[in-house]
């Protein structure tokens, strides 16, 4: 028998995407968002190649039910730079309550997001002044 020969015939019934193109590796961007459904399936969301834009987006982004996950990766690294953690606790009456933990896998995130989160706190001073003011 032969060796496999490639079929002339064969047509190609789509077009090549970004994704599957030569400039696949290009097009991607640095940052991406995933947020964990109810499946547990990471479904992505905000994309970015700005870290600070990525991680004040990551502080900002909500999980899609109580409980579920947030991941932040960095796609040029292949890995995860950011994860939210819940850890529950009990209120005084015996509810279970979630509490959010932002866990940094990276030193330049954790630092833009210390960053973010002063920027933050400046800014609900000046505005809790301005009011307590008028």
């Amino acid at each position: 028998m032969d060796a496999a020969k490639p079929n002339s015939s064969m047509k190609m019934n789509h077009a090549t995407s970004s994704i599957t193109g030569p400039d696949a590796a290009a097009s991607v961007v640095r940052y991406q968002i995933y947020r964990q459904n109810r499946a547990g399936l990471f479904l992505p969301g905000h994309r970015t190649d700005s870290a600070p834009e990525a991680v004040e987006a990551f502080l900002n982004q909500a999980p899609a039910f109580e409980g579920g996950g947030v991941r932040l990766l960095d796609h040029r690294e292949q890995r995860m730079v950011a994860s939210v953690e819940w850890r529950t606790e009990k209120t005084d009456f015996g509810f279970p309550v979630h509490h959010r933990v932002n866990r940094f896998h990276d030193a330049m995130v954790e630092q833009l997001a210390a960053d973010v989160l002063a920027r933050k706190s400046l800014r609900e001073s000046v505005r809790h002044s301005l009011l307590a003011g008028v």
